[in-house]
């Protein structure tokens, strides 16, 4: 549905086929197996670093820099907005997924609740359109890096920076919660800092709703979606949440920001449930550098496999809120 991004010269006679639009979507109708061979082609070609069909691009206003980012749900792109010269990051839901229902929903739904959001601890969405057959999102883009890629370069973290990273977290799930929202999964790679220090919590695409829920959540309430080493034991077993499952996931965070490494890391689920349920602590002398016995508290109390008695609210992690010294950060 897009003008043509290349020229083609022959070095010899060819003969050219060519398929009118309205044809080939009537095609793809009759035969599913057919779009999605070609959205899995176009899906290949996007955010390789040898070549990307939309470096250079300017469509809907927006001028393609660079890809930043390729997961599996989608292709993140460092982009300009022309009517105000500013950078922001769009977010478009993967080729691969335009024929999956459920993808398609969550994508959506996502779209629809950070929208809700104005934090400055919650990557802020500005605006969303459809394009080269897919979806995308406009989003606040952040500067600095991913607790994934500092857990990877500079772990274990000092406390003193872990403090001001949990604080803030705490402080946005402070906000979500009180939206009546949970997040399903914080874990390092949906955190990003940027250059003056600011948490920025981003990925609600298994975002739910606490109360009121449509037809769509329950649909998939039982589903384990998520990534499981940072999963609450009730998330892990399918059970309703409650804002409880989001303080285990930020203690798992904190967790590995202290150490380096996951506290849960097995890869058969059994395993893993079992871990979570049985597995002591850690003392606190034996956590990354040491840490304190506030740090050791809350991560005893956040990662209580019983919810009952789990930490149930994040205020006094909440003042722990501080920007966080990239320069000192980067330097340890």
């Amino acid at each position: 549905g897009e003008s043509r991004g290349a020229d083609v010269v022959a070095r010899e006679p060819v003969k050219a086929l060519a398929l009118d639009a309205e044809e080939f979507h009537g095609l793809a109708r009759k035969h599913p197996e057919l779009g999605i061979v070609l959205t899995n082609l176009i899906a290949d070609r996007l955010g390789r670093a040898d070549w990307d069909i939309l470096g250079g691009k300017i469509f809907e206003g927006y001028e393609v820099l660079q890809c930043v980012g390729r997961g599996g749900m989608a292709v993140v792109y460092e982009a300009r907005e022309t009517a105000h010269d500013r950078r922001v990051a769009l977010k478009m839901m993967s080729h691969r997924l335009v024929y999956d229902v459920a993808s398609l929903s969550r994508f959506r739904q996502e779209a629809e609740i950070v929208e809700t959001l104005e934090h400055p601890n919650i990557a802020r969405l500005f605006g969303r359109f459809s394009a080269y057959g897919t979806h995308l999102l406009v989003m606040e883009f952040v500067d600095g890096p991913g607790l994934d890629q500092i857990v990877k370069e500079r772990s274990p973290v000092a406390e003193t920076h872990v403090r001001s990273i949990v604080g803030q977290l705490a402080s946005a799930l402070q906000y979500v919660h009180g939206h009546n929202l949970l997040h399903r999964d914080i874990k390092p790679s949906n955190v990003m800092l940027t250059r003056e220090g600011v948490v920025k919590l981003m990925d609600f695409g298994l975002a739910k709703p606490l109360v009121n829920l449509d037809d769509r959540t329950i649909t998939h309430e039982r589903a384990l979606i998520g990534t499981p080493s940072y999963m609450a034991p009730e998330q892990l077993s399918g059970e309703d949440l409650d804002p409880r499952a989001d303080v285990y996931g930020l203690a798992c965070l904190a967790y590995t920001l202290l150490t380096g490494r996951r506290l849960f890391d097995s890869s058969n689920l059994l395993d893993l449930a079992r871990a979570k349920l049985s597995s002591a602590l850690p003392a606190a002398e034996q956590i990354g550098f040491g840490v304190s016995e506030e740090m050791h508290e809350f991560l005893r109390k956040g990662l209580a496999p019983s919810r009952d008695d789990r930490l149930a609210d994040l205020d006094v992690q909440a003042d722990w809120a501080a920007p966080v010294d990239i320069a000192t950060l980067e330097a340890d």
